[in-house]
């Protein structure tokens, strides 16, 4: 079976109103976000915090989502020596953060744009950079669980997470991103990618999206069958760590407004519901009839 979590990024986490909302909500596991770049002191003074706070004293941190951006920072296709430099960076991170114990870390394997002609020598280079952090995530008795992507990043098809990640050893899974399949027909192969890549998978970002490009929106708003996809996920093997990674639908043409950490937790535990009973809500509301 498997567990729930919510990703919350390390800027939120930082404050103390977030780290209120989320002792107070119904979730006691994370994906604790550190997307933006951190430098060593700022990683040990975060780690330091979260372990410390009184308020995050019943939350745990099942997984920890490793830098990848601003984009200039990890430049993956410039050449061995800087993904040298980047590996060197993200295993010092993963061995930074191991007093939370996470048994998973999420690796953001890519830059984009990326030409269809650099594809498989990216592949490949990229691969000694997915071997490092596997090494180092096993140190600290976690998975070091590669995302599939959106777009034209590495790693956007089964067919290339495979190429990633075959032949490494246990310490390397997948984190499947159900709305990162932005290629005409992929959303509609979801549950088929799921089984494809069931050995692997240790988590899931859960969101919905319009299967053009990603969105983030809660599940139900957009078009992912999620009976189907819940029904998958349900088969795999293990207990796999499902984290929803969502985002707020801005207002047309207006000024982007972020959500109270209360109403966030809120929307997530009724999204929780949903995929919990979608199978019979999808159901009736088809059977439903608007007066």
């Amino acid at each position: 079976m498997y567990e729930y979590a919510v990703s919350v990024s390390a800027a939120r986490i930082l404050t103390r109103e977030w780290r209120k909302a989320l002792a107070e909500s119904k979730f006691r596991r994370i994906e604790l976000s550190c997307g933006e770049y951190l430098t060593p002191q700022e990683t040990k003074d975060l780690t330091e915090l979260c372990r410390s706070d009184d308020l995050l004293r019943g939350i745990t941190v099942s997984s920890i989502h490793v830098p990848f951006c601003p984009f200039e920072l990890f430049p993956f296709p410039a050449g061995e020596k800087e993904r040298r430099e980047i590996a060197e960076y993200l295993a010092g991170f993963i061995r930074l953060t191991a007093p939370f114990k996470s048994p998973n870390y999420t690796f953001h394997a890519s830059i984009e744009p990326n030409a269809p002609e650099t594809r498989a020598e990216l592949l490949q280079n990229t691969r000694s950079v997915v071997a490092a952090l596997g090494r180092a995530a096993a140190e600290n008795g976690a998975s070091l669980n590669v995302e599939l992507l959106p777009r034209t990043c590495i790693g956007n098809t089964p067919e290339e997470m495979l190429a990633l990640t075959d032949g490494m050893p246990e310490s390397v899974g997948i984190c499947f991103d159900v709305n990162h399949l932005t290629y005409d027909g992929g959303m509609a192969r979801v549950p088929e990618f799921i089984e494809q890549l069931s050995a692997r998978i240790r988590t899931f970002h859960l969101s919905d999206y319009d299967g053009v490009d990603e969105a983030h929106w809660l599940p139900g708003l957009g078009l992912l069958n999620w009976p189907e996809v819940m029904a998958a996920i349900r088969r795999l093997p293990g207990k796999p760590l499902l984290i929803f990674e969502t985002a707020l639908l801005k207002p047309l043409g207006g000024v982007p407004r972020d959500i109270t950490p209360e109403q966030n937790f809120r929307n997530l535990e009724h999204a929780a519901f949903y995929l919990e009973n979608c199978s019979e809500l999808e159901a009736r509301v088809a059977e439903m009839r608007i007066p």
